[in-house]
């Protein structure tokens, strides 16, 4: 089992739940969250709106109210189990391809396809633009960035 962890944790996925955290309300989110993607898909749009607002809003408005809970909302579950680089490209898919889907695009996946790699530049360009510019252009001599304090 330690080698899966090791490659999985290689490609930015974790298996680990942390101790505080309810396993049935975790697994209610790997239920719902992709099964209502996957239900977009299946039905119209305006049957699909009751099952995300009892599926998705009801939760996530329950662990939103209840902080430092045991009941943690579907950005923190998925930022615990997937790193940025892995979760933004797979958001960002489903919302494309579940998108062009409901607009009756022939190539859905394409256009899925499409959204993750702007998935992929917004999650690595704001990375990215997270830290200070290491290679400054000042026309001079490369100046080491200062750190402030808080």
């Amino acid at each position: 089992m330690g080698k899966v962890r090791n490659a999985l944790s290689t490609l930015g996925i974790t298996l680990q739940t942390p101790e505080h955290w309810n396993k049935w309300w975790i697994l209610m989110w790997f239920v719902t969250g992709p099964g209502l993607i996957v239900l977009a898909f299946f039905i119209p749009f305006w049957a699909w709106v009751p099952a995300a607002l009892v599926g998705f809003l009801l939760p996530e408005i329950i662990s939103l109210v209840k902080e430092k809970d045991s009941l943690p909302p579907l950005t923190h579950t998925i930022r615990h189990y997937l790193k940025d680089f892995l979760a933004f490209p797979i958001i960002y898919f489903a919302v494309g391809a579940v998108g062009a889907h409901w607009l009756d695009f022939r190539r859905w996946w394409a256009v899925g396809g499409l959204f993750a790699l702007l998935g992929w530049l917004t999650d690595h360009f704001s990375v990215t633009y997270a830290h200070p510019d290491p290679f400054p252009f000042t026309g001079g001599p490369r100046v080491e960035p200062q750190r402030r304090p808080l």
